[in-house]
């Protein structure tokens, strides 16, 4: 049947035709539901109207669908509507691989580049029984960006008379007589012996098919022709094609090889998995990288640092990017675990979801060796996952493997991507590193959800994103009160609301204490507990033990930048700038691309007074995010130590505008003020701040630093006293801060320096 444009069936409403073929028609449609597009296959009316045929199709199909693999089209559901049966799949923009098969035959490396993914999708579907019976050009997609998708998995199969003696499949195997000469039928001339025959088909066959293609790849012509399709199944069974570098003397005999053993008449003689053709095929790909001229092949290139791209959102559904993004996460903090190995931070990682960029740019942007790329998928209670480890030097796959797993052994499954990653570069792992990544860790399904949803709205990092997060990492703990992590994420949102002015430091800090010892009482080696510990500390004058639970945080994981920035704060508020630089620029490293990084860098400069260099970082920052009102104030507080006046007002109130209801801001504009000599309008904005205090939380801190700018020295001292007692997180830049400067030789200001633990660390 034909569908018009605007025609619906159920949520889908057809867009236009794409195509049609033995299986049925194919349409782009437009999922109301979910506001994506989609493919749609009618199916064939003789296939539809058996009730036999029809359940087996779709048991078929539920295994198809479990496929996931970057280099397999997803099929979503089979449906009825209306009496009318179809299925929908993932829609592919692109053009066949038929269109690219050229007189002569590709270059090399053009012929491995897509024939390395072909092969990598039928190990996929093999490993989970799948079996596509009618592999060729035609069922080959090629994305605009390069990348292969197999169409019809498991599925596109002729639709002959059921052979009741075979296997329980969607369509029988039995093919279609070979007899009729001229009749167009376009899967002859990419069978196996045995399908010829009327055989069951298995993944031998499919690696015939695979032979088959390669073949045609490589020289521009099929390896078995013939007048009609009687005689090229004749020749399919009977002759043995001329070898590939016969015909094409340029390319390497190890090509001739792996195709010649594709294409043996008994299955016997083949490769036993597709795994072994993929293996093949990527060492003929790396001997050609590093060229063929004879000499010696140079060694192995050393990957010594990483960027994991965020996952593909393979399912469309915007809810579930809680999930894919926490997959990416997950995987970034194992990867980051091992300290021979720098992994770029989520924060850069991320700014490529939706970028569409060539890898080797990527990678030339971040300074990595290598990327990590792939797809997540939750389906119910079940985990997928596609990886590929991709060099980025040659912008060649490495490495790539499928995991399938329930909910509860995510863990697990990120440990032992990790651990697979760390052993396809050659990675020195330590018995300690091992031992972490081989621990069995099962976790409560409904809780990781929560603890997931926690973490991604976290990232917004605005007041409301903070206080949402936290009520997902309680309801977390609520489910399974015994889950690390979910304390560790209640212990950063507690840590965030006292250093952010959301709630009095005393409290928040309490709260924050307490979750992230828990979270330790039952993961020792929860690098994230002991990071919001060292944080909290650092704010509550125990800078010694900040620095252990910072270092210990840095041993367990080396990737973690918010244990580097926190512990390169302590070293320039001791006035250890130095260090401090250099932890800071670690951290940068790690990553590279987050404003917050680029703004504490330019913090270790600032408080070392070289405001020329610490302008550079701040400006950095609002380019990688205009929005960040913390950026624009630290270039206005720098701006303004340089007497650049005017920019200076400037980016405080573009500061203060994006900052919302945060006060911080305000205090920019008092000391600028008073900078400038306006000393009535900075006390005016002083008494304001000092009002707000009965409304809302207001620093004390802040309030004792703006004192002593305007040259108020008792009440500088004050309400330094007042912030003591409220435990002011401001307080830990006693040492450092240009604002003290007019205070800085009064007696009672190293007095509070020693009251706050500022001295001899």
């Amino acid at each position: 049947m034909s569908l018009a444009p605007g025609t619906r069936l159920g949520i889908y409403e057809i867009v236009a035709p794409l195509g049609a073929g033995g299986m049925g028609e194919v349409y782009r449609a437009r999922d109301a539901r979910l506001g994506r597009e989609v493919a749609v296959k009618v199916l064939p009316t003789p296939l539809a109207s058996s009730p036999d045929r029809l359940a087996r199709f779709e048991r078929e199909a539920r295994t198809v669908a479990g496929l996931n693999h970057p280099n397999i089209v997803t099929l979503f559901s089979v449906e009825d509507q209306g009496g009318v049966r179809f299925i929908t799949m993932e829609l592919v923009e692109g053009q066949s691989l038929d269109r690219l098969v050229v007189p002569g035959g590709l270059a090399l490396a053009r012929l491995l580049e897509l024939s390395i993914p072909l092969a990598d999708a039928l190990e996929a579907a093999h490993e989970r029984g799948v079996v596509h019976r009618d592999l060729k050009p035609g069922n080959v997609m090629v994305t605009p960006e390069g990348r292969v998708k197999v169409l019809d998995f498991g599925l596109a199969k002729g639709t002959p008379t059921p052979d009741p003696v075979t296997s329980d499949s969607a369509l029988p195997t039995r093919a279609a007589p070979l007899s009729l000469a001229g009749q167009v039928v376009g899967t002859v001339p990419y069978m196996a012996p045995e399908q010829v025959r009327g055989e069951a088909a298995d993944a031998g066959t499919d690696l015939f098919a695979l032979g088959i293609v390669i073949y045609e790849l490589a020289t521009g012509r099929r390896p078995f022709a013939g007048a009609t399709l009687a005689d090229v199944g004749s020749a399919i069974l009977r002759d043995t094609p001329e070898p590939v570098s016969r015909l094409r003397p340029e390319l390497p005999e190890e090509l001739s090889r792996i195709v010649a053993r594709c294409l043996e008449k008994e299955r016997r003689d083949r490769y036993r998995a597709a795994r072994e053709v993929v293996q093949e095929l990527r060492l003929l790909q790396r001997s050609l990288e590093r060229g063929a001229t004879g000499a010696p092949a140079p060694p192995d290139e050393v990957i010594r640092s990483l960027a994991v791209l965020p996952l593909e959102n393979v399912s469309h559904d915007p809810a579930q990017e809680y999930f894919v993004d926490g997959m990416t996460e997950a995987l970034i903090s194992d990867l980051s675990r091992l300290k021979d190995l720098r992994v770029i931070s989520r924060t850069s990682a991320m700014r490529y979801k939706g970028v569409h960029k060539a890898l080797p740019d990527i990678a030339r942007e971040l300074n990595v060796d290598a990327v990590l790329e792939g797809s997540a998928l939750l389906l119910g209670q079940r985990v997928r996952i596609s990886v590929q480890l991709v060099s980025a030097r040659r912008d060649a796959t490495l490495w790539s493997d499928r995991y399938d797993r329930d909910l509860e052994d995510v863990l697990d499954m990120q440990s032992e991507v990790a651990a697979k990653v760390a052993g396809e570069i050659a990675l020195r792992v330590t018995p300690r590193e091992a031992k972490r990544l081989a621990r069995r860790q099962a976790v409560n399904p409904e809780a990781h959800i929560e603890y997931l949803k926690g973490q991604h709205t976290a990232e917004a990092t605005s007041p409301q994103a903070i206080e949402l997060s936290l009520r997902h990492f309680q309801r977390a703990l609520e489910l399974d009160p015994d889950f690390a992590p979910a304390w560790a994420g209640v212990a950063h949102c507690h840590n965030v609301r006292a250093s952010r002015g959301m709630a009095s430091p005393a409290e928040a800090f309490a709260a924050a204490r307490a979750a992230a010892r828990r979270a330790l009482e039952l993961d020792d080696t929860l690098a994230q507990g002991y990071a919001e510990l060292g944080w909290l500390e650092s704010g509550q004058g125990d800078l010694k033990g900040s620095v252990r639970m910072l270092e210990r945080a840095i041993e367990l994981n080396p990737g973690l930048t918010s244990a580097h920035t926190v512990l390169g704060r302590i070293y320039y508020c001791t006035e250890r700038h130095a260090a401090a630089q250099a932890t800071m620029l670690k951290a940068l490293s790690l990553d590279p691309l987050s404003m917050i990084i680029h703004t504490t860098v330019g913090d270790a400069h600032y408080y070392a007074r070289e405001y020329e260099k610490s302008v550079a970082y701040y400006r950095k920052a609002i380019e990688l995010d205009p929005r960040f009102d913390g950026a624009h104030t630290d270039l206005a507080r720098s701006l303004e130590a340089l007497g650049q006046f005017d920019e200076a007002r400037a980016q405080y109130e573009e500061g203060r505008r994006l900052a919302g209801t945060v006060a911080g801001p305000s205090f920019g504009l008092a000391h600028l003020e008073a900078s400038m000599g306006h000393r009535d309008a900075a006390r005016r904005i002083l008494a304001e701040l000092e009002a707000a205090r009965a409304q809302r939380v207001v620093s004390a801190w802040g309030i004792a630093a703006l004192h002593a700018s305007l040259g108020d020295v008792e009440e500088a001292f004050r309400w330094l006293e007042t912030a003591f007692d409220e435990g002011a997180t401001g307080l830990v830049f006693l040492r450092v801060h240009p604002r003290l400067d007019p205070i800085r030789h009064d007696p009672r200001h190293a007095a509070m320096v020693r009251r706050v633990g500022l001295d001899g660390v």
